[in-house]
C-alpha cells in the first residue's frame, strides 16, 4: 500500500423516514436514478438483500471508467448498509440512515484504496474534491427523490 486510503464523507438531511431511504439505497439496478457517475447497474447474486449480495456497475469520474464490483457487509434495515468495493478500486462504501425529527440525517463514507501504486495513490488523492462534489450531487438527487415520493404519497 502506498498510503493511507482516501476518506469521502457526506451526509444530507432527507425529510422522509429511514424505511423510505433505504428502498432507494438497495434498489441495486435503479441506483442511477441518484448516482450519476454509474450505470448499466447489475445485481450478480441471486439475493437482493442482506449480507452476500453482489452488484456491478460502470463508474465514470473525470473520464476514467471502472467496472465497481461490490459486495454488502453489513446490513442493519433500515439503518446501516455497508459495501465491499471489489474492482480495481477497492475499499468501503458505507451508509447510515439515522431517524431525525424532519426524517433521516444520511451519513455516506468511502474510504477508497487506490490502486497503481504510488501514481494511482497521487491520483486519486488529486480527485478527491471532485469526487466529493459528485457524491455530495448524488446525495441531493436522493433526497429530491425520495422526498418527491413522500410527498406523492401523501397527496
Amino acid at each position: 500500500m502506498f498510503g493511507p486510503p482516501v476518506e469521502i464523507e457526506m451526509s444530507i438531511k432527507i425529510d422522509a423516514p429511514p424505511s423510505q431511504v433505504w428502498g432507494y439505497l438497495v434498489d441495486w439496478e435503479h441506483l442511477d436514478r441518484w448516482m450519476r457517475e454509474a450505470k448499466r447497474f447489475r445485481l450478480t447474486s441471486k439475493m437482493d438483500q442482506g449480507v452476500g449480495v453482489t452488484a456491478e456497475a460502470t463508474i465514470c469520474i473525470a473520464g476514467f471508467t471502472t467496472t465497481d464490483l461490490v459486495q454488502v457487509t453489513r446490513w442493519r434495515p433500515p439503518e446501516e448498509l455497508e459495501i465491499q468495493h471489489l474492482g480495481w478500486v477497492s475499499g468501503q462504501g458505507l451508509m447510515l440512515c439515522m431517524p431525525a425529527p424532519w426524517g433521516t440525517f444520511l451519513y455516506w463514507k468511502e474510504t477508497l484504496e487506490p490502486p497503481l501504486g504510488i501514481a494511482g495513490a497521487a491520483g486519486l488523492r488529486l480527485l478527491r474534491p471532485l469526487m466529493f462534489r459528485i457524491f455530495q450531487g448524488d446525495l441531493r438527487l436522493l433526497k429530491d427523490l425520495v422526498e418527491s415520493t413522500a410527498r406523492a404519497s401523501v397527496q
